[in-house]
């Protein structure tokens, strides 16, 4: 693995840390879920790393707006 790699593993790391302590908290809203989910979405881009959202994705309109969010992400892959 390389220091960039591990890097963004550790990034991504911390933002589920975070997730789940406003989860368990009950501190998780609309806006935090949002904040933390373009964090993650900047540092991998819309693949499979952003599926750790899906599990907090439970609030009306949270799993459309996602959805909706990955749809419109630039992909990161280069063809």
């Amino acid at each position: 693995m390389t220091a960039q790699e591990q890097q963004r593993n550790e990034q991504l790391n911390a933002i589920g840390r975070e997730l789940d302590e406003l989860h368990l908290s009950g501190e998780l809203n609309f806006d935090n879920f949002k904040a933390l989910f373009h964090r993650a979405l900047a540092i991998c881009g819309p693949g499979d790393d952003m599926e750790m959202f899906c599990h907090f994705a439970r609030g009306e309109g949270w799993w459309d707006w996602m959805m909706q969010e990955l749809q419109n992400a630039p992909s990161r892959r280069v063809a």
